[in-house]
């Protein structure tokens, strides 16, 4: 138990400290390059995943998506979950732009001790979520809306009925306990976006950004296929 209770400690203070900038610039590129590859295989999984069977669906709706190859959750007595992702933005031609780095994170109080992880993708299916996104920082539930997407649940772009700007497809549900997003953000990784592509985007030249970077070459494949993942 108490070891339990210090891998847990560890794995805690490890996510506080997980959206801390690298020093080198070769390392930063290094987290970028890592980061694309692993929303590969995130996009992939959930794709293929039978409990998300209509998560292409809302990929194909959306205005923007953003991939997590991990974000950790942990805690005692308070909680921290954090985590390092990609956004691409959907263009007139129906491919994507990116990619372009963002965080997640948060702080919870409460009676808990645990840790988990998971691979996450959220789908942005209205302009005032993407516009929301492209803030220096977000508030999720408060800022934008957001519901978790559970098996069975589709998507129809004829619906009238919208109940969320965002959605949330986690290969552990447990992330998000009871569909709570109370204290959790979403910011961009200036850093990173500079160091791949040059420079640091204002919101809206990240809006109207119209690049495909080779790095994304696979990813825009795997999207414009998805059948053949499922």
């Amino acid at each position: 138990m108490r070891y339990y209770i210090l891998k847990t400690i560890l794995l805690f203070f490890l996510i506080l400290t997980y959206n801390t900038p690298v020093n080198s610039n070769s390392k930063k590129k290094v987290t970028a390059i890592e980061l694309i590859h692993g929303s590969e295989d995130t996009l992939k999984k959930l794709i293929s995943n039978e409990e998300f069977d209509t998560l292409d669906e809302y990929i194909e709706n959306a205005r923007a998506i953003i991939l997590f190859p991990e974000i950790y959750e942990g805690g005692f007595i308070f909680g921290a979950k954090g985590g390092n992702g990609v956004l691409l933005i959907r263009r007139s031609d129906n491919q994507f732009s990116g990619p372009f780095f963002y965080s997640l994170g948060g702080l919870s109080f409460g009676l808990q001790i645990g840790a988990k992880s998971a691979q996450v993708i959220m789908t942005i299916m209205t302009n005032r979520g993407l516009n929301s996104i492209l803030k220096e920082r977000v508030k999720l539930g408060v800022d934008v809306d957001m519901a978790i997407i559970k098996s069975g649940i589709g998507y129809s772009a004829e619906s009238t009925l919208r109940l969320a700007d965002i959605y949330t497809f986690s290969d552990n549900a447990g992330l998000f306990v009871g569909g709570s997003f109370e204290g959790t953000y979403l910011q961009p990784r200036n850093d990173l976006n500079s160091i791949l592509h040059g420079i640091e985007f204002s919101p809206d030249e990240i809006l109207n950004q119209k690049k495909i970077s080779k790095g994304i070459s696979s990813l825009n494949k795997i999207l414009n296929n998805i059948n053949d993942y499922k």
